[in-house]
């Protein structure tokens, strides 16, 4: 199958983007013909080793001109290699995808990654929208999608192709970690609740607990976390990481894993900490209750609220005995969260969408 897929890039730290580096290495290693489409990144080695051609197309410029060069290059790009489906991953490649896909007659497939950008509406302009929850897709049908385009792909990053792939910038994946510790992996902005995180644990813990807490990622709100477990003095217990490459090495080391997001559609950092067997908390928002079987997998607690967030630490940090069954649900079931698998889903709607196009 030739297959194109259109991202913004192809960073580190970006989870809509780690979908589309995942799923394009893994088609072209089953012998697909691959083009990623973006503005470049950190993983164009990974692509050379993969067999996934690269080209270099600005969708998300602010100007007029560049946009429009770049749809010409995009639409001389498709007449040459006739693909067969598009994927569009972000909003400007949805844009520039449908254009594209009018005149070439090539079916376009959308991904709603971030449900909660109010400029996602722009995904529903592809043949068939995927969306990465059972609860997005009601969600999304809700807001006006057609029924009849929205399909269910439920995100998958464990045994990826970026598993040990050097990037850089980030922290050295053999950082050693101090037991017994809760980890997050998410990035450092309101949206991911860190802070409601960091007080709970501050609540569950107090000031003589040996109980760490280790917090993988970055963003703007960083200065102002350091600052929050100052203010509780819990700086000696709270550890900020920054960006980490490939987490599967301190998750597997890691007791508890907490996400504690007020919207996630479906977070990837929660199929990771499953696979590492890592017992759960997280809010239960968006996808992340089906991630979480509803809560056998997890333990679930309302948004915005850290003593219930420190309710459930505590039940944990007490007795190792509910702490390991529930490292032993965590981990049972979680081959499911694999890049195979999602691989896999979108063949089946990428042939879907082919056979209604043509058929």
């Amino acid at each position: 199958m030739r297959i194109l897929h259109l991202v913004n890039h192809c960073n580190h730290g970006h989870g809509n983007a780690h979908v589309a580096i995942d799923v394009a290495c893994r088609q072209a290693e089953q012998g697909h013909d691959v083009i990623y489409a973006s503005g470049g990144g950190d993983y164009l080695e990974l692509f050379a080793r993969y067999g996934v051609r690269h080209e270099l197309i600005i969708q998300n410029s602010r100007n007029p001109f560049q946009l429009f060069r770049s749809l010409l290059r995009l639409l001389k790009l498709c007449l040459a290699m006739r693909p067969q489906i598009l994927h569009a991953h972000m909003m400007a490649g949805a844009v520039f995808g449908y254009v594209v896909s009018m005149f070439t007659r090539v079916p376009l497939v959308t991904t709603v990654h971030n449900s909660f950008d109010k400029h996602s509406i722009l995904m529903r302009l592809g043949d068939r929208v995927v969306a990465v929850s059972e609860a997005e897709r009601a969600s999304l049908q809700a807001s006006g999608y057609k029924p009849s385009s929205l399909r269910v792909v439920i995100n998958g990053p464990n045994h990826s192709p970026r598993d040990g792939f050097a990037v850089a910038g980030t922290t050295n994946d053999t950082i050693k970690i101090e037991k017994p510790c809760v980890v997050t992996v998410c990035g450092l902005h309101k949206r991911k609740g860190v802070h409601d995180l960091i007080m709970g644990f501050e609540e569950a813990t107090g000031s003589s607990s040996n109980w760490r807490l280790y917090i993988v990622g970055d963003g703007p709100d960083r200065q102002k976390l350091i600052d929050l477990t100052a203010r509780l003095k819990m700086a000696d217990r709270v550890s900020f990481l920054g960006s980490v490459a490939n987490p599967a090495q301190i998750l597997r080391e890691a007791d508890i894993f907490v996400l504690a997001s007020y919207a996630d559609p479906c977070c990837l950092a929660i199929g990771e900490a499953r696979e590492a067997g890592c017992a759960l908390i997280a809010t239960a928002v968006g996808g992340t209750p089906e991630l979480l079987e509803g809560g056998a997998a997890g333990r679930l607690v309302p948004i915005a609220a850290p003593s219930q967030i420190a309710a459930e630490l505590r039940k944990l940090m007490a007795d190792p005995a509910v702490l390991e069954e529930w490292r032993r649900r965590s981990r049972q079931g979680s081959e499911y969260f694999r890049v195979a698998r999602v691989n896999s889903d979108y063949l089946k709607i990428y042939e879907d969408a082919i056979a209604d196009r043509h058929g």
